[in-house]
């Protein structure tokens, strides 16, 4: 059921009238599907929005049952993976300062931090390894910005899983480089520049440049650069410091994700050491500030015209050869793991009985099909909604242990929306979240 879904008069922007802008009850519909337990749903504890359009904001909630504590669309989360923008907005930054190219080698930047040893950063199937140019192809900054680097990402090495499975929400603090080691250790999985893998190791490295190139702690850089000058107040990166800032709902993690007869197991998961992100996942911040960011981003407030046309369309195609996708692309391989590398089938005319299909329950739903394609720090998504019209928004997707935020908007920065829910197990995410997006941008 709807918790509550009311007009606001944010950022001192007008409060909607009824006969410009309706109450937004495709995407609350799509939310309550998120979020209600019956065939289809998910059983996510709550899920907020927040929306910008033509002047207009709007928030709404969804909850799993009456009995669901409602939630605040104002309070703050962990934005988790939505820390890779502010990150490239900070890289490119520098980029147009002159102090970084996108053609420097990581080597040359920092180091030998890929293979620290004569047996790091190696990869034993195939026997190659991280070696600076000329013994090695070089890594690039724009590589890492767009995925295409080769390295491992750290959160899909076992152990770091394992460990902090078994910790939760005790975990450890992480340096950079011992993140990075992680994600060293399996070696090269391709040439740079030949694949896309997406890859958390990209942007913690990303996150050393920067702080290699500035003097300074790339956390400090990005506030200072990013969050103050746009006065997001409820944005922070907190380092290490596990105590989401209060007040704040509650959040719920089933990392593990027992499904079938008995339900979700699920445990509290507001509280931990963000610093298993880092310069890559760290981020807590409101759907307020989020909106004011990505409005920021793409109407030129934090880039020039040239970084922003490069964030913007620098892509990895998630289908080899689509049009109009300017080079340099690099084809995205669905065994690479990126699951939106995998375009989603129509779904708008789909009448199938089997009751376990996202189809089923997203059939009605005004969509056929999104593709989604990954620029330096932000993801291209293209909605085919049902009547045949395409609508091309830029954002990015987070999820962390308790949250799943989702932040998109038009190019133009006029129609945004904010999406979190307090639960991480969706059964089939990119289904849904297809839906939501399509449920806001392909209504009118």
């Amino acid at each position: 059921m709807v918790a509550a879904a009311v007009l606001v008069a944010a950022l001192g922007l007008p409060s909607a009238p009824a006969a410009a802008h309706d109450a937004h009850e495709p995407l609350l519909a799509a939310m309550r599907a998120e979020a209600g337990t019956a065939v289809g749903g998910d059983g996510i504890p709550g899920v907020i929005a927040r929306t910008y359009k033509d002047g207009i904001a709007w928030t709404g909630t969804a909850a799993t049952d009456a009995g669901t504590p409602e939630r605040d669309p104002d309070s703050p989360f962990r934005a988790a993976s939505l820390t890779k923008t502010f990150t490239a907005t900070a890289v490119l930054q520098l980029v147009a300062e002159g102090r970084v190219r996108l053609e420097d080698d990581v080597f040359g930047l920092l180091g030998p931090v890929l293979k620290t040893n004569p047996v790091a950063g190696c990869n034993l199937g195939t026997r190659q390894c991280f070696d600076a140019p000329p013994a090695s192809p070089p890594i690039t900054v724009r590589q890492l910005l767009q995925h295409s680097s080769g390295v491992f990402n750290y959160l899909e090495d076992l152990g770091v899983l394992a460990g902090a499975g078994s910790r939760f929400p005790n975990l450890p603090d992480y340096t950079a480089q011992q993140l990075v080691d992680e994600g060293a250790s399996h070696g090269p999985q391709f040439a740079p520049g030949t694949g896309m893998h997406y890859s958390n190791t990209n942007y913690v490295l990303l996150g050393m440049v920067i702080e290699r190139v500035t003097g300074r702690p790339w956390a400090e850089e990005v506030t200072r650069r990013v969050i103050q000058p746009l006065g997001l107040t409820h944005t922070v990166l907190p380092g290490s410091t596990a105590l989401l800032p209060t007040p704040h709902d509650q959040f719920f993690t089933n990392y593990l994700r027992p499904r079938g007869a008995f339900g979700h197991l699920s445990r509290p998961a507001a509280d931990w050491n963000p610093s298993i992100g880092g310069a890559a996942g760290a981020l807590v911040s409101t759907s307020g500030d989020l909106i004011t960011f990505i409005r920021a981003l793409l109407g030129g407030r934090l880039l020039p015209p040239a970084q922003l046309a490069q964030m913007m369309t620098e892509l990895n195609p998630a289908v080899a050869g689509s049009p109009g996708t300017p080079l340099p692309g690099v084809p995205c391989d669905p065994g690479r793991s990126w699951p939106e590398c995998i375009v989603n089938p129509a779904l708008s005319t789909v009448s199938s009985g089997d009751k376990s299909t996202p189809g089923y329950w997203y059939a009605g739903r005004p969509w056929k099909a999104v593709q989604a394609d990954y620029g330096l720090g932000l993801t291209r998504r293209t909605i085919t909604c049902a009547d045949g019209s395409t609508v091309v928004l830029y954002g990015h997707n987070g999820g962390a242990f308790g949250s799943l935020s989702y932040l998109y908007s038009t190019a133009d920065g006029n129609h945004a929306v904010v999406l979190n829910m307090n639960g991480d197990w969706p059964l089939w995410e990119l289904y849904s979240l297809g839906g939501m997006l399509a449920a806001e941008f392909c209504t009118p």
